[in-house]
């Protein structure tokens, strides 16, 4: 059946960046946090780049990476359907143009278009738990468990890299170290962004970057503090969720 977008007790139309990005998605599942707002906030990108978000959901990270700049190629990839036609929509909405394929990693090689298609820069912001319930929807479980382990899951996007190309995550820092597992041998000049709910607390999010092929040290920069004591965003966490599109 046909995902309609005339039914609004299901979808919101919502905005990020200042209204600078409008973005409808489903009042219920998968619903845009910053996660992918920050990750795209670190990602540079230059015309007629090549680049892949692998696990795109509703198109948040390649909105705003097309949006920055209009000459770069942006393909984005979800196993889950009903995110692909929303991240389409969007796509409509905000007239850039972005290539939108309904698969999973595991079957992509059987697509012509990726058969031997290599990228620029591979994004993504996967799914963030493993599962341990059986109790959860097939939709929730799609958005945010893994049904693919986050090691092969990093496995793949940095095979899809030109040689050089540059992966980056954003993912729990708990899983920091399963990250690097995953990208020995296969990349280096690896950068750590932690990210910190409050000042004076341990990190709960981890942005990586690595360049494919590369055995350049690892850094680990300084971070970003997410809120103030009273709650309210920091300015550094301001300038990133309001960060200005250039005009083209």
């Amino acid at each position: 059946m046909a995902l309609s977008f005339n039914t609004p007790n299901d979808f919101t139309e919502d905005s990020i960046l200042g209204g600078q990005i409008k973005l409808l998605q489903p009042k219920s599942g998968y619903r845009v946090a910053i996660d992918p707002i920050v990750l795209a906030y670190f990602v540079s990108v230059r015309q007629h780049q090549e680049i892949l978000d692998v696990g795109c959901g509703v198109g948040t990270i390649s909105l705003i990476l097309k949006a920055k700049e209009k000459l770069a190629r942006i393909a984005a990839i979800d196993t889950d359907k009903e995110m692909c036609l929303i991240c389409q929509k969007n796509a409509q909405i905000n007239s850039l143009d972005i290539d939108i394929t309904n698969i999973g990693i595991e079957h992509i090689n059987e697509h012509a278009l990726f058969q031997s298609k290599l990228f620029d820069h591979v994004v993504t912001n996967p799914p963030f738990f493993e599962q341990k319930s059986s109790r959860i929807s097939e939709a929730k479980k799609m958005a945010n468990f893994e049904t693919i382990n986050l090691i092969d899951w990093i496995a793949f996007c940095v095979k899809k890299l030109k040689n050089n190309g540059i992966f980056s995550i954003i993912h729990k820092a708990s899983r920091i170290d399963d990250i690097l597992y995953a990208l020995k041998n296969i990349a280096g000049s690896i950068v750590i962004i932690p990210i910190f709910p409050k000042n004076n607390c341990e990190a709960n999010r981890v942005i990586v970057q690595a360049k494919k092929s590369s055995r350049s040290e690892t850094k680990i920069l300084s971070g970003i503090v997410a809120h103030n004591d009273d709650g309210s965003y920091s300015e550094h966490m301001r300038n990133i969720l309001y960060q200005q599109m250039e005009k083209k």
